[in-house]
């Protein structure tokens, strides 16, 4: 499947599927998750640029991951579950090595592995274009300034590859740290050079010129009071506190429409089938994690003893429903 669903059901699946991610650490739902992620991921183009830079972000990502598991596994020493005593005279190591902590270190690392599947499938399917025509015509100016920081990493990582291809052309071999120069001279002014076009191809087109909307102070002050408030509720265990931050966020909504002006639209967006199903399911599976949240049916941990996690229908519908762009036929259609 390639580019076969609209930015809105991608937004749409991109949200459902990182509110399970980072609202559970059950490792049940969270392998879930991961195998739904992988389906989506292989049945992308992964010949497009952005699914190259991503495939290094993962297995990078990967590595962290693992660093991150040794770590907790060495500095955490809580547990009924002692699998080994370092010294106590070794600092910070010191002390007993448990399976809670491994296994605690082991979801955490899942977590984190999913959340870089999702950003990878989700850069992967949707055209940064077509997202940006989803931007309100008053924030257009910082949605370009965020596609561009999007764009920074995959960028590099093929001017990168360029410039090695073209080295090792003439000859060119890395054997130590005093060969790096040779590439990085080359992939730092191939960066100035298209940050210098883009910026040209941005003032030739008086990017940043149109009116803006005026958000006034008051408002912006009671968002802000209205957020910390919600913040501090939250922190305190008061979950449901969590949606008083929807206030600040419709105020700043109604602000932005009432000073929007229009902008100008090549092709509208469309919606299919494909579409509706992959909205319907990420809305579905949004309400099931929800539900589950209030049902603490999603909590984990493996602290102070080692149970095995329980299973509950709801979030496990919502996990396998992540992987429903992966069941769309294949094809290509414009953003």
């Amino acid at each position: 499947m390639s580019q076969r669903v609209n930015p809105v059901a991608w937004v749409a699946w991109a949200g459902a599927a990182a509110l399970l991610v980072v609202t559970t650490r059950n490792p049940l739902y969270l392998l879930l998750a991961t195998a739904a992620l992988t389906a989506v991921l292989l049945s992308l183009d992964r010949r497009s640029v952005a699914q190259a830079a991503w495939g290094t972000v993962l297995r990078v990502g990967a590595v962290v991951a693992a660093v991150s598991v040794l770590f907790n596994l060495l500095t955490v020493h809580t547990g009924d579950r002692v699998l080994a005593h370092l010294p106590d005279a070794i600092p910070i190591v010191g002390g007993p090595v448990t399976l809670n902590a491994l296994v605690y270190g082991l979801v955490s690392a899942l977590a984190i592995f999913d959340l870089l599947l999702l950003a990878a499938a989700f850069s992967a399917a949707v055209d940064r274009a077509a997202l940006l025509r989803l931007v309100p015509g008053p924030l257009a100016a910082v949605g370009v300034a965020a596609i561009i920081g999007l764009s920074i990493f995959p960028q590099t990582l093929r001017a990168v590859r360029e410039v090695r291809e073209a080295q090792m052309a003439r000859g060119f071999r890395i054997r130590s740290i005093r060969d790096v120069p040779p590439l990085l001279v080359p992939v730092l002014t191939l960066g100035l050079e298209h940050a210098f076009d883009l910026a040209e191809a941005m003032e030739s087109r008086a990017f940043g010129a149109g009116r803006l909307a005026r958000i006034p102070a008051r408002w912006a002050i009671v968002g802000v009071a209205v957020a910390a408030v919600a913040a501090v509720a939250v922190g305190l265990g008061y979950r449901f506190a969590a949606a008083v931050f929807l206030v600040p966020v419709v105020a700043l909504i109604v602000a932005v429409r009432r000073g929007a002006h229009g902008r100008s639209r090549y092709r509208a967006l469309t919606w299919d089938w494909s579409d509706a199903a992959v909205l319907a399911t990420a809305t579905l599976g949004a309400l099931l994690v929800v539900a589950s949240i209030a049902s603490a049916a999603l909590s984990y941990s493996p602290y102070p003893r080692l149970t095995w996690p329980s299973f509950a229908p709801a979030p496990g519908v919502a996990g396998l429903l992540i992987a429903a762009p992966a069941l769309l036929p294949h094809g290509r259609r414009p953003a």
